[in-house]
């Protein structure tokens, strides 16, 4: 006698497919209409919040001096030298070395 071979789904198979899919779907359902009613009872965040009424300070920050020649660009560099830590790492020569092995 012949074994038949078959392939596919059966009907039990896909009627179990489609009591998990109606459960997920009430669950659902049931999950969005009940957050749904809960939203409306509630507040809103916006109603709950204070604001604030500080203010911070004003902060005046000096304007960048206008560069027109070369001489003001030496003074600026120079003014920026004055600000280093040591005499040996001023902006210049950070500048020197990074730009030495291009």
């Amino acid at each position: 006698m012949k074994k038949l071979s078959q392939s596919g789904f059966t009907i039990v198979e896909t009627m179990i497919v489609v009591v998990l899919l109606v459960a997920a779907g009430i669950v659902g359902y049931y999950v969005w209409q009940s957050n749904k009613t809960n939203h409306t009872n509630k507040p809103t965040i916006a109603s709950k919040t204070t604001t604030s009424t500080y203010q911070s300070p004003p902060v005046t920050v000096p304007t960048a001096p206008q560069i027109n020649n070369s001489s003001d660009l030496n003074n600026a560099i120079q003014v920026l030298n004055q600000t280093s830590v040591s005499s040996n790492n001023t902006d210049s020569n950070q500048l020197n070395t990074y730009t030495s092995s291009f």
